[in-house]
């Protein structure tokens, strides 16, 4: 599996201290996106599925969720499915994914993942649609709740004001958060 970063404690991208993985390869290439960076696969981010599961559960993070964003974490289907159940078995509750393909592209193709999945943000970003509302980057995009233990939780991240979070990684400062629109 090929992910650029993996962040804690993310707060900017669900509620609560979140453990946040960026997966690499992307084919929608939206307009202003905010990590064209992660669009091509990088062999040299590989890590086996077993080794990211270890590094999480053997450091005991005590994360409120996980986010798993991109680049477009479909593009590693197989992976992703493994990586879910996997997440399942270290008893997380909720686990958060964005992509951009629709929720019926994703129930028609990927259904295997939906099981596995608590909340799903579907929907390319639109640039022009970005309402600088919520954990979700444009209007056209829709917060699915697929756990209804969460709704209460999740309710009001769809108009919630949007924070930006800063984390040292490696030799760079990354910007995490769904960036505002500059009118």
């Amino acid at each position: 599996m090929q992910i650029d970063r993996i962040l804690y404690p993310v707060k900017t991208l669900g509620p609560g201290d979140r453990i946040g993985l960026w997966l690499i390869g992307c084919p929608h290439h939206c307009k202003k996106c905010s990590n064209p960076e992660l669009w091509e696969r990088d062999e040299s981010k590989d890590i086996s599925i077993a080794d990211l599961v270890l590094y999480i559960g053997e450091n005991n993070i005590k994360a409120d969720g996980i986010t798993i964003t991109g680049g477009e974490p479909f593009y590693q289907v197989e992976e992703l499915y493994i990586l879910l159940q996997e997440l399942r078995k270290l008893r997380f509750e909720d686990i958060l994914v964005y992509t951009g393909y629709d929720f019926n592209t994703i129930e028609k193709n990927y259904s295997k993942a939906l099981p596995y999945i608590d909340v799903l943000i579907d929907g390319v970003y639109i640039d022009e649609l970005n309402d600088n509302l919520g954990i979700r980057g444009s209007s056209n995009q829709k917060i699915h709740i697929l756990n209804e233990k969460l709704y209460e939780k999740y309710k009001s991240l769809e108009s919630a004001k949007r924070c930006r979070q800063n984390f040292v990684y490696g030799n760079k400062i990354i910007s995490v958060g769904i960036p505002n629109r500059f009118f």
